[in-house]
């Protein structure tokens, strides 16, 4: 082999080894991902229930999923989850009454994160169906002399309680309490205890937002309603066919805190809200209940 013939074939290795170098270096292509968007939540007992609208991304070959990143905003304590393609997640094991800064990212398959994100902060609450009996929570109208009822929706034992309304007890602790002019009105009255013409009790304030579900987990938020929406000491019922039961917001006055929560007010089979008859009617109830003082996260 001359000196030309040898120069040649030193090229065409030097070629050869460039263009592997070169892929090797560059390796397999991976696309940009893009976050989740219109991030949304609910509270649930020890949980959060996130909702959003699927990355527009989800459709590459290489979308991984959801990288949830979630921050104890007492503890200051972080920790990761991960979520497959879709459009939510439940965060469960969390504490209740506690805040969180939850924010979602996008992943792709070799884990490489989008650099946008969907950042939303919200609270569990304490789930209530069952009153101190085990039995639905049931609350019957002021026109009622058998079962003339009020509730505590979080007593001493962590108890909703079904309690007289007339009586000191519903004074002392009493969260609500339903009112009837007479046991054939088109209406009911879901009224503060402060507002009680007999037994005045403590302070409750409803919010003006309200919304018809058939239960706490059907609807999500991005923030719970403003605290200048609650402004009124009740919520009137009708006594009429609906196609879903009604959803309120409410929260305790105790001092200058105040404890918050969401109401479900429950068909019945006859599809109506007012349930029973009579005298004794009644309203059935369930409860999600913000036992922290001050944190308005009380939504599903």
């Amino acid at each position: 082999m001359d000196f030309k013939q040898f120069r040649v074939l030193l090229v065409v290795a030097l070629l050869a080894f460039s263009t592997a170098c070169d892929e090797e270096t560059t390796g397999p292509v991976d696309a940009d991902v893009s976050a989740p968007t219109n991030i949304r939540a609910a509270s649930a007992s020890e949980a959060i229930i996130l909702n959003w609208t699927a990355s527009v991304s989800e459709g590459q070959d290489n979308f991984g999923g959801y990288k949830v990143t979630v921050l104890n905003q007492e503890t200051n304590q972080t920790f990761f989850e991960n979520a497959p393609k879709g459009s939510g997640h439940t965060l469960t094991g969390l504490s209740n009454g506690t805040r969180y800064l939850i924010t979602v990212r996008a992943v792709t398959s070799l884990d490489k994160e989008s650099s946008d994100a969907a950042t939303i902060e919200w609270a569990p609450a304490i789930r209530r169906d069952v009153n101190q009996d085990n039995q639905e929570i049931r609350v019957y109208s002021t026109t009622s002399t058998t079962y003339n009822s009020a509730v505590d929706f979080f007593n001493e034992s962590g108890i909703c309680e079904v309690i007289p309304q007339a009586s000191q007890t519903f004074q002392e602790r009493g969260d609500l309490f339903v009112y009837a002019p007479n046991e054939t009105s088109n209406y009911m009255v879901i009224r503060s205890p402060s507002a009680a013409v007999n037994f005045k009790g403590l302070e409750t304030q409803f919010s003006t937002v309200s919304y018809n579900a058939d239960d706490l987990d059907e609807q999500y938020a991005t923030t719970p309603p403003a605290t200048g929406t609650y402004t009124t000491a009740e919520v009137t019922i009708t006594n009429a066919a609906v196609t879903a039961g009604k959803v309120v917001y409410g929260r305790l006055k105790r001092g200058t805190d105040y404890y918050y929560f969401r109401l479900l007010v429950k068909r019945g089979s006859s599809g109506k809200l007012v349930q029973g008859t009579g005298v004794d009617r009644y309203l059935e109830l369930v409860v999600s209940f913000q036992h922290i003082r001050n944190v308005p996260f009380a939504k599903h």
